[in-house]
């Protein structure tokens, strides 16, 4: 055991750095998925499952991640424990995955439960990222069921699931993967319960003021399945991007500054103008019945970069047709990567074609062509749900201020854009809240302009009200801090920065 007063011993792993894997293993795992895309082609959903756990594995080595393995028949099994992934320790957990065989039938409420207990933190909850894959209806668990909250009989001999998985103090990020339609059993996942549990988890939350967040996402294909596996573990860089916990103070006082000179003139800054449109809608909430907005991470439109000159892992498999584009990009065989976009078309969304041919054409130096690809893009965007546009149009617009060299309202997207990425598992409470102070901080462009504008209007009123609204949000913003109890660097990094804009807008 570890002295708990050495100033030497390491710091506990982020809730994001504590994965596991809860896998399916029984006898229908055996069966096909379909690939329509690819004639005759099909693989075992077994042995789809397996080979995105390679790849998750592998990538976890790299990052000193924890992860670990939980597989359920009718019987639970620890088949990796959690800890960090060492690169010497490949070979022999390569074996341990090849040796995952189907059989059986399917307790998936006990074999999360096992899950659970390998994130549990002591005192502090169950903290980490939880993610079941499964075809199947449980039909096995002895241990633990999903209650009815309606159900007033007396509980059974089971404990009740939901209290397991989410105690008090807890931080978990908790996603299911669904394999098959889930409308008729034995030919896919209890879509059913499997939205009742999330139901009763957010329920939880809510009640309990805990941080987390729980999705769930039906495949029907084999790609399908591999994208979803390796998204629910890896997370992709933003191009250009810094990270707000990691900038020195000054650093950020900088971009804070010129992130406020963008809100300061929205004549100079017309990106910002439309964007602000949009931030000002809801934020994203969740799907009736814990389905997914995004039926497909095709409809991504994803701000990718390669540290160091290397691509991100698996870009084939997590983006499908659109994966073989941004590798092409990322290596800036930009002819290259215009012939793959035109094959890629057909597959894609039309918003995601559009801003690729955007962006590509803009690496090129074709910048007539980059921005009426881009007016396209805007164009196709005003169609989609409110849920995906929001985050996408923000996408478009810093691809838009790039091609302006528009920097001040680049570095406001940028911040704006990687709040909202790393709090999207961690606290959707927090990302509201968040959500809330940029959108307000986007408004005072229209108190504060009217302080400058002389002959019209009361000037001083003009004065006092816009005062008033930066007043008003800093007493939001203080407020946010003492509700991050939880010490998040990325919240703390990103009320910094409001703060900072807020006194340059006085």
């Amino acid at each position: 055991m570890e002295d708990a007063e050495s100033t030497d011993a390491p710091a506990p792993p982020t809730p994001h750095e504590r994965h596991v894997l809860v896998l399916d293993l029984s006898k229908s795992m055996l069966a096909p998925l379909p690939e329509p895309e690819i004639l005759g082609a099909e693989k075992q959903k077994i042995e789809v499952a397996r080979t995105a756990v390679y790849r998750i594995v592998e990538n976890s080595s790299k990052v000193g991640a924890s992860f670990g393995i939980v597989t359920f028949t009718e019987t639970v099994r620890i088949a990796v424990p959690l800890s960090e992934i060492r690169a010497e320790n490949l070979p022999y957990l390569e074996s341990l995955i090849a040796m995952l065989n189907p059989s059986g039938r399917s307790a998936i409420w006990d074999a999360l439960a096992v899950g659970a207990d390998l994130l549990r933190s002591g005192p502090g909850g169950v903290r980490g990222n939880l993610v079941l894959v499964t075809d199947g209806w449980d039909n096995a668990s002895t241990r633990y069921e999903v209650r009815d909250p309606a159900d007033t009989r007396p509980p059974g001999t089971k404990g009740d699931l939901v209290p397991h998985l989410l105690p008090p103090g807890s931080e978990l990020s908790f996603r299911i993967i669904g394999i098959g339609s889930g409308q008729e059993r034995d030919k896919g996942v209890d879509s059913v319960a499997m939205n009742r549990l999330l139901d009763q988890l957010r329920a939880r939350a809510t009640e309990l003021g805990l941080a987390g967040g729980f999705a769930y996402q039906e495949v029907v294909t084999g790609s399908q399945l591999f994208a979803q596996m390796v998204h629910a573990f890896l997370d992709v860089d933003y191009e250009g991007s810094q990270s707000l916990d990691q900038l020195h103070p000054e650093e950020l006082a900088r971009h804070a500054a010129g992130a406020a000179r963008a809100l300061k003139e929205p004549q100079q800054h017309v990106v910002v103008t439309r964007l602000s449109d949009h931030l000002s809608a809801a934020p994203s909430a969740p799907v009736p019945n814990g389905g997914s907005a995004a039926a497909s991470p095709l409809m991504e439109v994803d701000v990718l970069s390669a540290p160091g000159g290397v691509a991100p892992a698996y870009l084939r498999e997590r983006y499908g047709p659109l994966g073989v584009v941004i590798e092409a990009y990322l290596q800036q065989d930009y002819d290259g990567a215009l012939a793959r976009l035109a094959k890629a078309k057909p597959l894609l969304p039309t918003v995601t074609g559009s801003y690729w041919e955007a962006r590509i054409r803009f690496a090129r130096g074709e910048v007539v062509d980059a921005a009426r690809h881009l007016l396209e893009a805007w164009n196709e965007a005003e169609k989609l749900p409110p849920d995906n546009r929001i985050r996408i149009v923000r996408r478009l617009a810093l691809l838009q201020a790039r091609m302006q060299n528009d920097k001040e309202t680049e570095t406001l997207v940028q911040f704006i854009d990687e709040t909202d990425h790393k709090l999207a598992r961690a606290d959707p409470a927090m990302k509201v809240r968040l959500h809330d102070l940029f959108s307000r901080l986007m408004e005072l462009r229209g108190t504060y302009r009217l302080t400058r504008l002389e002959g019209e209007g009361d000037s001083a009123k003009a004065a006092q009200d816009h005062e008033a609204a930066v007043e008003s949000i800093f007493g939001l913003l203080q407020d946010t801090r003492l509700e991050n109890t939880s010490g998040e660097a990325t919240v703390d990094g990103a009320l910094d920065f409001i703060e900072i804009c807020l006194a340059e807008m006085r």
